[in-house]
């Protein structure tokens, strides 16, 4: 497996993007997920055999503070520690651009995804931002100068 960056125009990125929205939406219907992409955000791919198995994007919201956004692992490769060495491979990252503090929101209906997040060391904080008020979320964080939430 390796872990690549990607350009949100990169088709095996879009793919994985799309299939992950149209999942988010399948799991909340009541609450849509746009295809709308932050324009700071940096992506990697994870590349399983010459195939785009998973994504993640890195995004700076403050100073030292940057967002987890877009996870996924296409169903027909989850299990095989993709999603995990793709947070891996972001924290490295985060950490060489200076950021202390990755923050994250997760929906209730993921509970792989939470289970992911709190083995990877992330703790269960406050909704921020344009989550706070909605039931449906769930947010966490970590430090990452110590490892810890």
């Amino acid at each position: 497996m390796q872990i690549v960056t990607a350009h949100r125009a990169d088709p095996r990125l879009t793919s994985l993007l799309t299939a992950a929205v149209d999942e988010l939406n399948a799991r909340y219907p009541e609450d849509p997920t746009s295809h709308d992409l932050d324009p700071r955000a940096r992506f990697l791919v994870a590349d399983v055999a010459g195939r785009a198995a998973g994504c993640v994007a890195l995004v700076p919201i403050e100073p030292a503070v940057g967002e987890v956004r877009r996870m996924f692992v296409a169903q027909s490769i989850r299990g095989r520690g993709v999603a995990t060495r793709l947070l891996a491979s972001l924290e490295s990252r985060a950490r060489a651009a200076g950021m202390a503090k990755l923050v994250l929101e997760t929906g209730i209906r993921q509970p792989e995804s939470v289970a992911l997040y709190e083995k990877a060391g992330f703790g269960p904080v406050a909704p921020y931002g344009g989550h706070v008020g909605n039931p449906l979320s769930l947010c966490f964080a970590k430090n990452l100068s110590d490892g810890g939430a």
